[in-house]
C-alpha cells in the first residue's frame, strides 16, 4: 500500500474544500493535500452559464443520488445530484449568489452559535468576493469570487420585476446586504459571461504551489482513528488502496451527503445504526446524518403571447445563432443562468422577514419537474417557488459498508403543516403576480398547475406530486454549543481531537436562499480558525 504524508488533509474539492485548500496552503511550512472523488472540469457545458441542463444530471459530473420516497412527495424518488468534479456543486449549479438574511445568522447565534451572527460573518463574505459596483459597507472588492450582474436582460424578466414592484414587493438594490426583502435580478458567480466556480476562484490558482497536492478521481474509504485522533485516511485511486498519514488535521469538506457518509463508514455515528450494519462504532455521535434540511421548489408556468421567449431561441437556426454569438462574442441567451428574476417575499403581512423565494425565467419546460430544463416549443414563462426556511427535516444514513453504495437520503419535504401552508401560499402569490399589470398583458393561460387546481387541497396535491429539490442540503453535521452537536463553534468534531468539518453540513439552520454563498463564508471562517490555531 502506497503511503503519503501531509500536515493538513482536505477531503473534497468542492465549494468549501477549494477555499480551505487555498487558505491553508498560503503557509509554506505546511504540506496540504486535497482528495477529490471527481476529475477535471473540462466539460464545455460547465463554463457556459446556460449549460446547467447539460451538467446537473450528467453522471460524469455528479453523484446520481435519489431521495427515499415519502408520502408528502407522492411516494416519489426525487433526483438529488451533488457535484463530483473539481469545484463540486459550484461547477454544476445555477450560478446564483444569495447570502440570505442577516436574521439567519443572528438566529444561529441565538441558538448558541456565538461568533456566527451577521456582524461576525460579514467580514468573511466580504473577504471572499469581488463585487462590481457594490456598497463597500457590505460588499468585498478584492476577493477571488467574482460576483456579477446579468449583461443581457430579457424584456420579460424586466416586466416581471416591474410587476412585482407594483404589486408591493419593492425593488432591492442589493438583496445580499443583509436586508433581503424585495425583487431584483439575480447576482451570479460569472466572470466575463463564463462560470466562475470555486475551482476557478480558489483551486486552480494554487495548483503550482510546491506545498500543495490535489489528488483527483479518488474515493475516500475511511478515516483511521486512534486514541481520538485521525492518524490517516484510506482512499482508492485507480482501484488501488492508498493511505495518507496526517500530522496535524483532517478537514472533511465532502458536503451534506458525503461528509456524514464518510463518518459513518469510518465507525463514527449512531451506535445502534452502525452495529446493525456490522460496523464497530468507534465514536458514538448520534446526530451524524441527522437534521437534514433542503429547499423544495415547485413550478408555476404560463403560456405567453406578443413576446418571444427563450423557448423559440432554443431550436434550429435560432439556436445556432445563439451558439455562434456566445462562442465568438460571449453574448446572447447562453450567458443567462437558469433563473434571472428574483423576489424574496412574505406570504403574510404579519411576518417580519421574507419566507419564500421566487425564481423567474423567460422560458417554460416540457416537464413539470424542477431541474428539468428541456424547453417547450411554444412561448412560455416560469416562476419557481421555494420556502426559504423549511421546518421539516430528515436524515442521511449509510445502507451498506461499501463506499460506492449510495446512502439513504430522506429530506422529509413538506412533512409538517406549516411547510405545506407556506408552499401553497407561495403558489397563490405567484398566480396573483401573473394576473397583475403589466405582466398579465402577455399571459394566455396557466399551463402549470392549470386552472383546475383551484383550492388548497388541489394546490397542495400538485406541490407534493411535482416539486423537487433545488440542491441545497444542509445540517447533517450540525454545529452547536450543546452536547448533541456534531461540531463545536470552531468546527472541530466533538470527540476527535484533529478533525474538523467545514461545509454546508455544519449549518444549524437553513439560510434564506441558495446555499453556496453561506458555504463559501463557512469555509473562509473555518480556514481562519485553523490558521489561528496552527
Amino acid at each position: 500500500m502506497e503511503k503519503l504524508y501531509c500536515d493538513y488533509l482536505v477531503i473534497g474539492a468542492g465549494a468549501a474544500g477549494c477555499v480551505v485548500a487555498n487558505r491553508l496552503s498560503t503557509q509554506k511550512q505546511f504540506k496540504v493535500y486535497c482528495i477529490e472523488a471527481g476529475g477535471n472540469d473540462t466539460n464545455p457545458f460547465i463554463k457556459i452559464p446556460a449549460g446547467f441542463s447539460k451538467t446537473v444530471y450528467n453522471p460524469d459530473l455528479n453523484w446520481p443520488y435519489f431521495t427515499t420516497p415519502s408520502k408528502n412527495t407522492g411516494n416519489r424518488s426525487i433526483k438529488f445530484p451533488r457535484g463530483k468534479v473539481i469545484g463540486g456543486s459550484s461547477s454544476i449549479n445555477g450560478h446564483l449568489y444569495v447570502r440570505g438574511q442577516a436574521a439567519d445568522y443572528d438566529g444561529w447565534a441565538q441558538l448558541g452559535c456565538t461568533g456566527w451572527d451577521w456582524d461576525s460573518v460579514l467580514p468573511y463574505f466580504k473577504k471572499a468576493e469581488t463585487r462590481i459596483n457594490g456598497d463597500e459597507k457590505f460588499r468585498g472588492k478584492n476577493g477571488p469570487l467574482i460576483i456579477s450582474d446579468l449583461t443581457e436582460l430579457h424584456p420579460l424578466t424586466k416586466i416581471f420585476i416591474d410587476t412585482v414592484d407594483k404589486f408591493g414587493i419593492k425593488k432591492n438594490s442589493d438583496y445580499n446586504s443583509g436586508n433581503q426583502e424585495g425583487t431584483a435580478t439575480y447576482q451570479n458567480m460569472i466572470k466575463n459571461n463564463v462560470r466562475w466556480s470555486a475551482a476557478d476562484a480558489y483551486l486552480k490558482p494554487i495548483l503550482h504551489r510546491e506545498n500543495f497536492k490535489l489528488i483527483k478521481n479518488s474515493l475516500v474509504e475511511k478515516l483511521v482513528l486512534k486514541n481520538k485522533k485521525i492518524t490517516a485516511v484510506l482512499f482508492k485511486n485507480n482501484n488501488k488502496l492508498k493511505k495518507i498519514n496526517v500530522r496535524k488535521e483532517v478537514i472533511l469538506s465532502a458536503g451534506s451527503i458525503n461528509s456524514p457518509q464518510i463518518l459513518q463508514l469510518s465507525g463514527i455515528g449512531d451506535r445502534s445504526h452502525l452495529e446493525k450494519l456490522g460496523l464497530k462504532c468507534l465514536i458514538h455521535s448520534p446526530q451524524v446524518g441527522k437534521n437534514l434540511k433542503d429547499h423544495y421548489a415547485i413550478r408555476i408556468a404560463m403560456r405567453v403571447k406578443n413576446i418571444s421567449t427563450y423557448n423559440e431561441k432554443s431550436r434550429g437556426i435560432r439556436l445556432l445563432n445563439e451558439v455562434l454569438k456566445y462562442v465568438f462574442f460571449k453574448k446572447g441567451m447562453l450567458t443567462t443562468p437558469v433563473s434571472s428574476g428574483a423576489a424574496f417575499a412574505k406570504t403574510s403581512k404579519e411576518l417580519s422577514n421574507p419566507n419564500i423565494q421566487l425564481l423567474f425565467a423567460p422560458a417554460s419546460y416540457e416537464s413539470v419537474n424542477v431541474g428539468t430544463a428541456k424547453l417547450e416549443k411554444l412561448s412560455g414563462m416560469t416562476c419557481g417557488v421555494s420556502q426559504l426556511r423549511p421546518t421539516s427535516k430528515g436524515w442521511v444514513k449509510i445502507t451498506s459498508t461499501q463506499t460506492n453504495i449510495s446512502p439513504e437520503i430522506q429530506p422529509n419535504y413538506l412533512e409538517n403543516n406549516f411547510d405545506q401552508q407556506t408552499i401553497v401560499e407561495g403558489i397563490r402569490l405567484v398566480r396573483k403576480i401573473f394576473s397583475s399589470s403589466p405582466l398579465n398583458q402577455f399571459c394566455v393561460e396557466e399551463t402549470l398547475p392549470g386552472k383546475s387546481f383551484n383550492n388548497y387541497h388541489k394546490i397542495l396535491d400538485y406541490a407534493q406530486k411535482n416539486g423537487s429539490t433545488i440542491y441545497h442540503p444542509i445540517g447533517t453535521c450540525r454545529m452547536g454549543n450543546d452536547k448533541s452537536a456534531v461540531v463545536n463553534l470552531n468546527l472541530k468534531f466533538n470527540g476527535i481531537d484533529n478533525l474538523r468539518i467545514i461545509d454546508a453540513s455544519i449549518m444549524p439552520e437553513m439560510v434564506s436562499g441558495n446555499t453556496y454563498a453561506a458555504t463559501n463564508m463557512i469555509a473562509e471562517k473555518g480556514s481562519d480558525y485553523i490558521l489561528k490555531e496552527s
